[in-house]
């Protein structure tokens, strides 16, 4: 009897060391991450279209124009998951409905975002649920100017199962646009 009793105690145990998740500065330092979000800050510099325009507003001389406004938003996506059920990064094709992987418990959620949103209207959501976002890292094109953000969001819940995943933002300056992407996190 007490042999089971210690078991159950173990294994109650397991599962709540199960559901906790590193935290995302461990997550940040490794190395295929890196690699992927280095892949992201490519794609931002080389395919978005304010940037485009950026290089393009530097003038015959090259002179970069001190006081050009922000890029407005033009484009955001949720590109990769990490669970306390998956334990690595499962990174999301950029046209995907879904993740590759089925995922649990707490997770962190890695979005892309070109240009600026406002930041009180960064929104990520599963299930109707605002996620908190745990930092930004920015993206920044050769002359040092930033063009876009790498995310990452954490939820806290430990009871998720899968849903579906929306982000949201509205650009920081005219147009006012907003952009948004869903996913289903499996």
């Amino acid at each position: 009897m007490n042999k089971l009793i210690c078991a159950l105690t173990l294994c109650s145990a397991g599962s709540a060391i199960a559901n906790e998740l590193p935290s995302i500065e461990n997550l940040q330092h490794d190395y295929e991450l890196q690699e992927y979000v280095d892949l992201l800050k490519h794609e931002i510099r080389e395919n978005h279209a304010n940037y485009q325009l950026y290089v393009e507003s530097l003038g015959k001389n090259g002179e970069i124009v001190p006081l050009a406004p922000a890029p407005k938003i033009t484009y955001l996506e949720i590109r990769g998951v990490y669970s306390a059920l998956y334990r690595k990064w499962d990174y999301v094709d950029q046209n995907a409905f879904s993740t590759n992987q089925d995922h649990g418990g707490q997770f962190y959620a890695l979005t892309l975002e070109y240009g600026y949103a406002q930041p009180s209207s960064r929104r990520f959501q599963i299930n109707g649920t605002t996620l908190k976002l745990e930092t930004s890292e920015p993206v920044k094109d050769s002359g040092n100017t930033v063009i876009g953000w790498i995310n990452y969001w954490k939820n806290p819940m430990t009871d998720f199962t899968s849903g579906n995943a929306t982000y949201n933002g509205t650009s920081i300056n005219f147009p006012y646009n907003q952009e948004s992407d869903r996913l289903f996190i499996r």
